[in-house]
């Protein structure tokens, strides 16, 4: 039984909040809610990612059929969830599927599963009646859905070649009721933002011991990710954060290819700083020169030493030039417009490899550091507070 009331999973922030209200779930319009950084700017999205939601309502025999081009992206996926915000099994059958299970249409080619070019055609199909083996069937709700109760797809793309603000083309939806189908039509850019609705509240542990976060409910969670998570106080005008830890080794072509591939550990690793209110934003600062420096840094633009371990220093912008000053480490933003702010910092793991152990997505969600430390070993990252006029030491 899920105990909506009891929310306290970091998961559940990780990717998306019910900004779409249910009374809205008749939607005439594909799409119409986007998050991330540059949208709604809440419940921890990375800034490196896109995230769309499209609610719906159940009904018996409804169907929606999703079309669309495979994207020149690092990742994308398709997730359904329930009216609680949860991913579900109906008759053996997840309601997720990530790019690379993903069938191409007839004559075209997955470039997750074949070398190809991004772009070929695929047919998703959303119904209550599934079975396993069926190719590119998800299911449209739990088998003890009513009639009239709400559900989500959510559509994630992360790194789009093209870069993060570049255009999308969103995939088609048609609703088939009683044998006669629609097509929506794409909704204009929408941010709504969660308004009065709670969202749950992250446990305040101690500063810069990373933990997966525990719970019994998750709220829109991504079946493919797993997150760790500390807070952090800056130090202040004279301090910075250090963080280090062994990199997993990703994904460096800057288009779609056949997963997984010779060599990697996870398909995407990022981490972020985030502040709690309103809504759980990432990090985005507005520079004087008129440029943003969102609170994200993902594997590709990590600086790793000859080990292989990367060197995250979190401060602020006054001391980033000092900080980028020391070889092999990587800036990493707190909030301009909340300098003194409590930040939470997440350590993002998208789809390990098989056998790659150390992944956060196989840590158990306790909510104990040691409990990720045992489980990741090096790649578990450590903190401290660091004099910046000794960043060189402390950094070594």
């Amino acid at each position: 039984m899920r105990r909506v009331g009891a929310v306290l999973a970091i998961l559940a922030l990780a990717t998306l909040v019910p900004v779409v209200p249910a009374s809205a779930a008749a939607s005439a319009c594909a799409w119409p809610t986007e998050v991330g950084a540059q949208a709604a700017n809440i419940a921890l999205p990375d800034s490196n990612a896109r995230y769309w939601v499209m609610p719906f309502q159940v009904r018996t025999g409804r169907e929606i059929t999703v079309t669309g081009a495979f994207p020149d992206t690092r990742y994308a996926s398709f997730t359904v969830y329930d009216g609680f915000h949860g991913p579900f099994t109906s008759n053996g059958v997840f309601s997720s599927r990530p790019d690379f299970e993903i069938a191409p249409d007839p004559g075209s080619a997955n470039p997750w599963q074949r070398p190809a070019v991004a772009g070929g055609a695929y047919t998703l199909h959303l119904r209550m009646t599934v079975a396993p083996g069926e190719t590119n069937v998800l299911p449209l709700a739990p088998p003890d859905a009513e009639d009239g109760q709400t559900g989500y797809l959510v559509y994630r793309i992360y790194l789009p070649t093209g870069g993060t603000s570049s255009p999308v083309l969103l995939p088609t939806l048609t609703v088939t009721d009683g044998g006669r189908s629609r097509t929506l039509r794409p909704c204009e850019r929408t941010v709504t933002v969660a308004g009065s609705h709670r969202i749950p509240q992250p446990a305040l542990g101690r500063d810069l011991h990373f933990a997966r976060s525990f719970g019994n409910d998750e709220l829109f969670p991504n079946p493919d990710s797993g997150y760790l998570n500390a807070w952090v106080t800056p130090p202040g005008r004279d301090r910075v954060v250090v963080i280090r830890g062994k990199a997993a080794r990703s994904p460096d072509e800057p288009h779609p290819h056949p997963w997984p591939g010779p060599g990697d550990d996870l398909r995407y690793w990022s981490l972020c700083t985030n502040l709690r209110s309103p809504f759980y934003p990432v990090v985005v600062n507005n520079l004087p020169d008129g440029s943003t420096d969102p609170g994200c840094r993902h594997d590709d633009v990590v600086a790793l030493d000859t080990d292989g371990w990367y060197t995250f220093v979190l401060g602020t912008e006054a001391q980033r030039a000092r900080i980028e000053a020391v070889p092999g480490v990587t800036f990493v933003p707190f909030s301009l417009a909340e300098p003194e702010t409590r930040h939470l910092v997440l350590l993002r793991n998208m789809l390990p490899a098989p056998g790659f152990g150390p992944a956060v997505t196989h840590v158990p969600p306790d909510g104990r550091p040691g409990t990720a430390a045992a489980v990741m070993g090096d790649y578990y990252p450590r903190g401290h507070v660091c004099p910046l006029n000794r960043l060189v030491t402390c950094a070594g």
